[in-house]
């Protein structure tokens, strides 16, 4: 493993951020099974972050390595919020807004989200300046040898 290997990939997904909800299964009356998101937006925002998460994926990424994700998201201000106020206190929940996340990113950065052993994250709302969104940076690390001394 090279040093290169063990660069941070930052990955920029515009659009406004969606949590993933509780899912709901049931069986129709033809016994077929069938899940169903809480949120409708949920499967597009999960495909957009894939896409933007593919385009800047390396061609020789290990995907059995363990990983550090930060996401900052930036939520959309509501007009009648007083400028002062910079944090988002309101739903979205933060966990379900990086549970959406690491669901879109299973199978492109690494094979299962238990290897995710650290997660830094936060949201506020964007200023006049910026565009809703999330800014992803995934930070390969290497497997820890317990043995090691």
């Amino acid at each position: 493993m090279t040093d290169m290997d063990l660069e941070p990939v930052v990955i920029k997904v515009m659009g406004e951020p969606v949590p993933q909800g509780s899912t709901r299964a049931f069986v129709t009356k033809s016994g077929r099974p069938i899940i169903t998101h809480s949120n409708k937006n949920l499967k597009e925002w999960r495909q957009r972050i894939a896409t933007e998460a593919q385009k800047e994926r390396p061609k020789q990424w290990d995907m059995e390595q363990a990983i550090l994700l930060g996401v900052d998201f930036l939520m959309p201000r509501p007009k009648t919020l007083p400028k002062k106020v910079k944090e988002d206190v309101k739903r979205p929940d933060l966990d379900k807004l990086i549970r959406a996340v690491l669901d879109a990113l299973t199978g492109i950065y690494f094979r299962d989200d238990a290897q995710v052993v650290q997660v830094f994250a936060g949201k506020r709302y964007a200023n006049k300046f910026e565009a809703v969104g999330a800014q992803i940076t995934v930070i390969p690390t290497p497997i820890r040898d317990i043995d090691a001394d």
